[in-house]
């Protein structure tokens, strides 16, 4: 959606480090070498830590089963041939309501598997049991491969551990707030007590309680973290402001939630399975203080796998919050989605559990219309793993992190292209993302302090990793009393205020050897085999931790978009940014906003008569300067404007930059230079639907 480089968009505020100095400031005592986490002479893990202890969490728990883990080939139980009629969702549906009925054996009922050919499904198909793995014959549009054909009403083509609703095929909750779901449905707790000390560093499995009476190795805990007053003030998210209004962070009756197993028992200490993804600081968190609570969750689906599919629908020019269609979600623990090409569908993949999703493939042939941006894989929940996927997109997250959702959580080995698209945790404090090893040749990573964006995102991301990561951009910020990290990664470095805003400008996080890759290859690989041995690498699909297993190690860009110079403004610095409006003529994307700002003389945005007050809304994508700007009007539709004005966002509020009457065919603003997020066009008053076929922005 962008003509210019990302690094373009900051630059006005941002400070793009020089890529030399970078190596020569933070390269680690062996250039080739982590000093934050490095394999010793026994072949076990160092890890470096923090003055508080804090250290990388250990993310090998990530993915199916815990990690390191094969995924099983399950027999067949069923087979279904594609019917040819008009709708096959019923004829899948029954033969997966049939291998539901089986008794498990080993943990599986069975395989229902989908014969080569196109099924026609214009509703959700579910699989709500345990032990069901739904295969295809293929995933690569040939003719022995499987293809889910999507059509009907807006519905998710595959939900895996809800309850069936035949007559309800809308994504009903697909955007609930993960961590208010999980506090929801979790047993009030059978033994309860507080941590006593005045500091647990991230990424440990220990710590001492007021009393551990009650509790017993094997016992499934809760650890969680208040949201206090206290603390909000100290993350320094107490001054959320947005057009005068206040925003809200994290809410007082939220918590951070971790669900870790009891290891051991040593008098008033526990230890835990897997570390912790957050630190707890007793002077911000008491009281109430954190509470340990031993809990006896309800049952969520296990064992279900979804493999080999093709899930297609019609390609849509349209904003994500019409899009009709979505792939795959899944609510369960040790579930995984392998080898499944989901084209065209949007939001694709929403995944809640200890889950794998591997060589998954999801690829758009628009981009997605509008300021808000959608994800093709939302994560929302823990231990999940990402393994050799690729998305290619333009103006969207590749994926997300929802609010208050632990780590571990790991991509591994994937790569996403796109104009204006990025990795970037979305909202309300994540913790323990692991970025290992992939490639966003035209985005960003970013571990970010979002600011006042959506209703007050905030610090999206603690304790988070990217590692050997080829990218355009990194913002990488640490939070208040916290730490991010990029390794080995390549790229250039980016700083800036909180969005938004324009000062200050925070904290950057830990860079360490940026522009040359350190050892280990991969992470999540060493911390594996470190655990488990090679044999875990194995089990997931790689022979070694090194570069034979990750090959492509160049960045291969998409083509640039183009431009629109004018001879007395300069570059316009409108063009292909994403773009909101009130109201499109006929709800036709011939008329949509992007056609004001899409450089051809031919095409123009256009309301519908009846509309009194017709806005235009630019979103730059960070703080960008600007001086002058340039509206046009479709005059050979006559000279309609009589009144407007135009408004740039500053520091999270609105701010005239110019008004007046008359368009016609050229009309040019001057103003002193300011530094916006987003620029509205208003067309207050017009004799007949406006129609405007440019509306430009410049620094001259």
């Amino acid at each position: 959606m962008k003509t210019l480089s990302v690094s373009l968009f900051f630059l006005t505020i941002f400070m793009v480090h020089n890529l030399t100095a970078q190596i020569q400031s933070t390269k680690s005592k062996n250039s080739n070498t982590s000093i934050w986490v490095y394999q010793g002479t026994d072949e076990k893990l160092i890890y470096k830590t923090t003055p508080a202890d804090d250290k990388i969490m250990d993310f090998s728990y990530a993915g199916y089963m815990g990690g390191g883990v094969a995924l099983p080939i399950v027999p067949i139980a069923k087979t279904v041939q594609p019917s040819g009629n008009v709708d096959d969702t019923k004829l899948i549906q029954d033969a997966i309501d049939a291998v539901a009925m089986m008794p498990l054996k080993d943990g599986f009922r069975g395989t229902v598997l989908l014969s080569p050919g196109t099924f026609t499904c214009s509703k959700t198909i579910f699989i709500p049991a345990d032990g069901i793995v739904l295969r295809g014959s293929g995933s690569d549009n040939k003719s022995t491969s499987t293809t889910i054909k999507m059509t009907g009403d807006r519905h998710i083509a595959i939900i895996v551990g809800a309850q069936k609703n035949r007559s309800s095929n809308v994504q009903s909750s697909e955007f609930a707030d993960p961590s208010e779901r999980q506090e929801q449905t979790i047993q009030a707790p059978e033994v309860q007590t507080t941590i006593t000390d005045v500091y647990i560093p991230a990424g440990t499995n220990t710590f001492s309680v007021a009393d551990s009476k009650g509790f017993a190795v094997g016992d499934l805990i809760t650890i969680k973290r208040p949201t206090t007053a206290a603390w909000i003030k100290f993350m320094q998210m107490d001054n959320l402001n947005r057009d005068g209004r206040p925003q809200t962070w994290i809410g007082s009756t939220r918590s951070g939630i971790q669900e870790r197993t009891i290891t051991a028992i040593s008098g008033n200490k526990l230890s835990i399975d897997i570390p912790r993804a957050d630190s707890y600081d007793a002077k911000y968190l008491n009281p109430p203080g954190v509470t340990v609570s031993k809990i006896n969750p309800p049952p969520v689906v296990t064992q279900v796998g979804v493999e080999h599919l093709h899930i297609q629908c019609a390609p849509l020019e349209t904003d994500y919050g019409h899009a009709p269609y979505s792939a795959i979600r899944i609510v369960g623990n040790d579930c995984w989605v392998k080898d499944v090409y989901c084209e065209e569908t949007m939001n694709s993949t929403t995944i809640l559990g200890k889950i794998t999703m591997q060589q998954v493939i999801v690829t758009h042939t628009f981009p997605n219309l509008g300021a808000s941006k959608p994800t093709d894989f939302s994560i929302e929940g823990s231990q999940i793993l990402i393994d050799r996927c690729k998305i290619t997109g333009d103006n969207e997250y590749f994926v997300w992190t929802g609010s208050l959702d632990p780590g571990p959580n790991v991509l591994l080995n994937c790569t996403f292209n796109g104009h204006g698209s990025r990795i970037q945790p979305h909202q309300r404090w994540s913790t323990g993302m692991l970025i290992d090893n992939c490639k966003v040749p035209d985005g960003g990573i970013d571990f970010m302090n979002r600011g006042v964006a959506g209703s007050g995102h905030g610090w999206t991301m603690g304790w988070g990793v990217a590692w050997n990561c080829l990218a355009k951009t990194y913002i990488i910020q640490n939070p208040p009393g916290v730490y991010n990290w990029a390794v080995g990664c390549i790229g250039s470095r980016v700083q800036t205020a909180r969005l938004f805003d324009s000062t200050p400008i925070l904290p950057e996080g830990i860079f360490e050897s940026h522009g040359i890759p350190v050892a280990p290859q991969s992470l999540y690989l060493a911390q594996l085999s470190a655990r488990l041995g090679m044999q875990a690498l194995k089990n997931i699909g790689y022979s070694s931790n090194s570069e034979n297993d990750f090959i492509d190690k160049s960045l291969h860009t998409l083509p640039d978009l183009s431009k629109d110079i004018d001879k007395e403004l300069g570059i316009d610095l409108a063009i292909h940014r994403p773009v909101n409006t009130n109201n499109v003529r006929s709800n036709s994307r011939e008329f949509g906003g992007e056609k004001a700002i899409d450089g051809n003389d031919k095409t123009y945005w256009a309301t519908n008569d009846n509309v009194k007050k017709a806005t235009l809304e630019i979103d730059t994508e960070g703080p960008l300067d600007i001086n002058s700007l340039k509206i046009e009007e479709a005059t050979e539709l006559g000279k309609r404007v009589q009144e407007y004005k135009v408004e740039g966002q500053v520091n999270s509020d609105w701010k005239l930059l110019s008004q007046g009457t008359t368009i016609g065919e050229r009309k040019v603003d001057r103003f002193p230079k300011v530094t916006v997020w987003k620029v509205r066009l208003t067309i207050l008053k017009a004799d007949g639907f406006p129609a405007i076929r440019k509306f430009s922005f410049y620094l001259n």
